[in-house]
């Protein structure tokens, strides 16, 4: 009987499945021993709506928002970032019409996506617009920070979704995106609270 195939008289196992462990092994391996303890605990992190304030453009043609986030990085996420980890945060705006008997109605819903990375040869972290295509430079993290979560100008809608005489409210939160994370990194996220970094909606009535 040909030995092919068989060892010490088992069945030889697929060739994938062979593959998918040994890519597993050197998944777990690389946490084990290239991640830092600081990734999975330390201080926690935290997003925060600071402000925000909806005013009509001079055309009239519309609602534009500003708002400010207050973004504090976990340990491990800013241990992350400074390895050259890139960080993507979301920030999530709605404006719903509210009824008195019916469910409330999502009639606008934006995100906007920042990424902000650290260049180590430049010493500088560099804060990336996603939908407008945009990045700026900081020296400092706090100011990349506060850029990261600024919204400034955002067109909520241009005025024709608005009834006279119906009730609208804007809720506005962000949060860090765990699925934009490298694999080994993201493992960790999903175990670790510390990476659990989403705000409560802050909400307010439209004023018109």
């Amino acid at each position: 009987m040909s030995a092919q195939g068989r060892i010490a008289g088992y069945p030889a196992m697929p060739a994938l499945t062979v593959r998918l462990q040994r890519l597993l092994v050197v998944l777990f391996a690389t946490c084990a021993f290239s991640c830092s303890p600081q990734l999975y605990a330390g201080e926690t992190g935290k997003f925060q709506a600071l402000n925000a304030q909806v005013t009509e453009a001079d055309s009239g043609s519309g609602f534009l928002l500003d708002g400010q986030f207050s973004i504090t990085l976990s340990s491990g996420a800013e241990e992350a970032l400074e390895n050259g980890v890139p960080l993507v945060f979301e920030l999530q705006v709605q404006l719903v019409r509210t009824h008195r008997w019916l469910w409330d109605t999502v009639k606008v819903e934006l995100t906007q996506t920042r990424q902000i990375q650290y260049h180590d040869l430049s010493r500088s972290f560099v804060v990336k617009d996603i939908n407008a295509g945009t990045q700026r430079n900081f020296r400092r993290l706090s100011d990349a920070m506060n850029a990261a979560g600024a919204l400034e100008d955002l067109l909520l809608t241009n005025g024709q979704l608005i009834e006279n005489g119906g009730d609208y409210k804007i809720r506005l939160r962000g949060s860090l995106d765990i699925e934009s994370l490298p694999t080994p990194v993201r493992l960790i996220a999903y175990v670790s609270s510390a990476w659990d970094m989403s705000s409560e909606w802050y909400i307010w009535s439209l004023d018109r």
